[in-house]
């Protein structure tokens, strides 16, 4: 098996560093076996039953996210990284906190473990480019106290070719690339990064995306697609990462959708001049195109609509405990006019359609967490324009 485990660029292994900080908070029963294996590329497990030790193994080291994981063989990572535009020993950059270096050959063992298809790798390469941009804030989102996700959305025709579904249940379950994918990218960020729960990520509470969320834009929306959008062509594709601090589901129109945009989910997104993301359904967006309603006109209505009362502002707990000069100056001149507009600007809304075709619209809102202000777009580069290091 390859070793999915993350290594600094001094050598240091990070699982060290994890044990001590798990030993410290007193959760060593959950990883009994942190830091305990072979400091090689290669490990050799030999076992009546290899693939249920080596999900024994993975568990008690910490290297899983709980569910079972698809043993990282050398044939299935060899195969994994054919599907890629990269050569094995590229590296991406280093994951925050704890500094494990995001090789490719490292990303594409944990893509294996997630249950990824080679297929799905290019895919996987950009979201985690994304994710190492400083922009993203990995080490924020990483050890922060409340419960932030990255959200992935995939924008181009490869979405359809490698299967990350853009219809009905797009954000699951039961979708195997949308699961896999979104499933990489917390590995990656476990493993090569260190996010262990209790150890290095105090998200209070955790949720469910932070298992995976990830899903793709309908290809029949009724406006530029989102790559097209960011200025790529539309032969090209693309996957745009968010941060979200939870999704909140809303059913009805545009009315329902201002109303949990302009409640106290949104006062991170506030504090920290956030992006947020709003899930249109198709039926929604499809009407209101009809009636000659454009994307831009869509956010528009949203920022204007989607307002936090100021008194709900001053009664809240982040009002009270953050001091008043970390405001931002657009959020207390709003203020000053009785309401302030979820995201700082219109454009600040990003607005994807996906989901069934259901009269009865069903969308979700995303509220943003952190700074800077986040929407990172990285272009999904196919095999056939491989890389290669000399």
């Amino acid at each position: 098996m390859l070793l999915p485990a993350g290594q600094r660029a001094s050598g240091e292994w990070i699982d060290d560093t994890l044990r001590l900080r798990a030993d410290e908070k007193g959760l060593l029963a959950r990883t009994p076996l942190a830091g305990e294996f072979p400091r090689q590329r290669v490990e050799l497990i030999r076992d009546a039953d290899p693939g249920a030790e080596v999900n024994r193994l993975y568990r008690a080291r910490g290297w899983t996210d709980g569910l079972p994981i698809v043993p990282p063989t050398l044939g299935r990572v060899d195969e994994m990284l054919a599907g890629g535009p990269l050569e094995r020993h590229v590296v991406l950059g280093e994951v925050e906190p704890l500094g494990g270096v995001a090789s490719v050959e490292r990303v594409a063992v944990n893509a294996v473990m997630a249950g990824c298809e080679p297929a799905h790798f290019p895919v996987v390469l950009a979201a985690v480019q994304a994710l190492l941009d400083p922009a993203f804030n990995l080490r924020g989102v990483q050890t922060t106290d409340e419960n932030v996700a990255p959200l992935l959305i995939v924008s181009g025709p490869i979405a359809a070719r490698v299967g990350v579904n853009a219809g009905w249940g797009a954000l699951g379950p039961g979708w195997p690339a949308n699961a896999a994918i979104g499933r990489t990218v917390r590995l990656v960020m476990n493993n090569l990064g260190g996010g262990w729960p209790g150890a290095v990520s105090f998200a209070g509470l955790g949720q469910p995306a932070r298992y995976t969320l990830c899903l793709a834009e309908r290809e029949d929306t009724p406006w530029p697609p989102l790559h097209v959008e960011a200025g790529y062509r539309p032969e090209q594709s693309t996957v745009t990462v968010l941060r979200a601090e939870t999704v909140i589901n809303v059913t009805g129109g545009l009315d329902e959708v201002a109303s949990v945009m302009g409640s106290a989910a949104s006062l991170f997104g506030i504090l920290h001049s956030g992006k947020a993301g709003v899930i249109l359904s198709p039926f929604t967006a499809r009407r209101l195109a009809e009636e000659g309603w454009t994307r831009a006109d869509v956010r528009r209505e949203l920022h204007g609509r989607g307002r936090l009362d100021a008194r709900t502002w001053r009664r809240s707990w982040i009002h009270a405990t953050v001091r008043a000069t970390d405001w931002p100056a657009w959020a207390v001149a709003a203020a000053e006019s009785g309401s302030i507009p979820a995201v700082r600007e219109p454009d600040d809304i990003v607005l994807v359609v996906a989901g069934a075709d259901l009269a009865i619209a069903q969308h979700a809102y995303c509220p943003s967490w952190g700074h800077p202000p986040c929407r990172i777009t990285r272009e999904i580069v196919l095999p056939t324009d491989r890389v290669t290091v000399r």
